[in-house]
C-alpha cells in the first residue's frame, strides 16, 4: 500500500510539473504573438490598394513585434462619417490615412496622438516639403506624418490642340480664349469638377489663389474675377454646366472620350489616361496674378490611446527612402520628400509639372476655418454655374460668412 501511494504521488508530481510547463509555454506563445495594428484608408483604385497591400506586407516582413492590416472605409465622404461613428462607439483603428484638410477637426477634438518627439527623431526632416510638414503640425506640435502630396494642373489633349492650332494657355485670358476656340458641337474646350463638396472647393481654390487672394480674404476682388471667368466660359458654352455633377474622375472620363479638350485635374487621373492611350500634355495651371496652388495629398495620423509605439514603428518604416518611393510609384502619388520625388521623376516624367508646382502650393490646413470656407466655395461655384446667383452676390456671402 505504501508502495502504491508513493507511486501515485510521484505520478501526480510529474503530471503537475507537465501541466505547469504546458501552461507556462502557453503564456510564452501568447507573449510572442505579434500585436495587431489596423490602418483605415479610403484608397479605392486597384493601384492604390496594391500599394497599401505591399506596404503592409513589407512592414510585417521586416519585424515580428507587430502585424499590420489595412481596411477600406470609403469613399472619402463616407470615410469621415465612419471615423466619427468609430469615435462615438469607441471602435477605432490605430492609424488613419486621411486627406490633409480633414486633420484639424480631429486634433481639436483630441482624437489624434501628439507624436512630436517621434517625428523630430526621424532622419532627413529637412528634405521634406515644408508645406507637407506644415499640414501635420498644429500649435507647434506634430499630429501626423505626410504620406503623399499632389496638386492640380492643366491637362490637355495634344492632338486636338495641334489640329486646331491652339497654344497651351498660360494665363486666364489665354485659357478663356483657348476654351472658346477648342469648343465644337460635340466638345467643350475646358472642364473641371464642380460637384458639391470638397472636390469642388479644392478645384476652385487654385483659381482663387492664382487671382492674388488668400484664404483669409476669400471673396475679394480676385475671387470675384475667378467666378466671372468661370461664368463667362459656361455662358459661352466652352465649359459645361453639367460639371456641377462631375467628380474629378468623371471629368477625366469626358476627357478620354474626347468630350473636352482641356481640363483641370490632378495626377490621380494619369493612369486612366495612359490606359486609354490618350496623347496628353500637362502644363502649369494658368495664372492670373501669381503662380500658386493648393497642396493636396494624404497624411498618416495615430489615434489617441491606441497602439502608439507600433504605429510609430510603421511611420519610421514608411519614411525609408526605398519604401516611400516604391509605395508612391505603385499608388501613382507623389512622395512628400523632395529628394525621393526627384527619383520618382526618373520613372514617371509626367509628374514634372506637379512636382514643380508643389513648392508654390499652400495647404488647406493653413486656413483655420477651412471646413466653413470649403462649403462656401463649393456652394458659390454651384450657384454661379447654374445662374442662381451672380459672382458679386456669392462673393458678398462668402465675406459675410467668413467674417462671422
Amino acid at each position: 500500500m505504501r508502495l502504491l501511494r508513493g507511486t501515485l504521488i510521484a505520478c501526480c508530481s510529474i503530471c503537475l510539473a507537465g501541466c505547469s510547463a504546458s501552461y507556462q509555454g502557453g503564456d510564452t506563445r501568447q507573449e510572442d504573438k505579434p500585436k495587431e495594428l489596423v490602418l483605415w484608408s479610403y484608397y479605392e483604385t486597384e493601384k492604390q490598394k496594391t500599394a497599401l497591400d505591399e506596404l503592409t506586407e513589407g512592414f510585417n516582413e521586416t519585424q515580428k513585434e507587430y502585424h499590420l492590416t489595412w481596411e477600406y472605409h470609403g469613399p472619402t465622404t463616407e470615410f469621415n462619417k465612419g471615423l466619427a461613428i468609430g469615435i462615438t462607439q469607441n471602435q477605432l483603428p490605430d492609424m488613419v490615412l486621411i486627406d490633409n484638410p480633414d486633420m484639424p477637426p480631429y486634433v481639436k477634438m483630441n482624437k489624434f496622438e501628439d507624436i512630436t518627439e517621434a517625428v523630430e527623431e526621424m532622419e532627413d526632416l529637412d528634405k521634406y516639403f515644408p508645406n507637407a510638414m506644415e499640414s501635420v503640425k498644429y500649435g507647434g506640435r506634430y499630429y501626423g506624418f505626410p504620406f503623399c502630396v499632389n496638386n492640380v494642373a492643366l491637362i490637355y489633349n495634344e492632338d486636338i490642340l495641334r489640329q486646331e492650332g491652339v497654344d497651351v494657355p498660360r494665363n486666364w485670358e489665354e485659357l478663356e480664349r483657348a476654351a472658346g476656340e477648342l469648343t465644337r458641337q460635340d466638345r467643350y474646350g475646358f472642364a473641371m469638377s464642380a460637384i458639391s463638396g470638397e472636390q469642388s472647393a479644392f478645384q476652385f481654390s487654385t483659381f482663387l489663389l492664382t487671382s492674388g487672394d488668400d484664404f483669409k480674404n476669400a471673396g475679394g476682388e480676385g475671387t470675384l474675377r475667378a467666378f466671372q471667368l468661370i461664368q463667362n466660359m459656361v455662358e459661352k458654352g466652352s465649359m459645361p454646366r453639367e460639371c456641377i455633377n462631375w467628380s474629378q474622375n468623371d471629368v477625366a472620363r469626358t476627357f478620354i472620350t474626347g468630350e473636352c479638350a482641356m481640363m483641370e485635374n490632378g495626377p490621380w487621373v494619369f493612369p486612366a489616361l495612359d490606359e486609354a492611350g490618350i496623347n496628353y500634355g500637362v502644363a502649369d495651371f494658368p495664372m492670373d496674378q501669381r503662380n500658386m496652388g493648393v497642396l493636396g495629398g494624404e497624411n498618416l495620423a495615430v489615434l489617441k490611446g491606441k497602439n502608439v509605439e507600433g504605429s510609430i514603428a510603421f511611420l519610421k518604416y514608411y519614411s525609408q527612402v526605398e519604401t516611400m518611393l516604391n509605395t508612391n510609384l505603385r499608388a501613382n502619388s507623389l512622395p512628400p520628400r523632395e529628394d525621393v520625388a526627384e527619383m520618382y521623376l526618373k520613372v514617371k516624367p509626367k509628374y514634372e509639372v506637379i512636382l514643380s508646382q508643389v513648392k508654390e502650393c499652400i495647404s488647406r490646413t493653413s486656413c483655420p476655418d477651412w471646413a466653413k470656407l470649403s462649403d462656401q466655395l463649393s456652394d458659390a461655384q454651384y450657384q454661379v454655374i447654374t445662374g442662381e446667383s451672380t459672382p458679386e452676390e456669392v462673393c458678398a456671402r462668402i465675406r459675410e460668412v467668413m467674417d462671422n
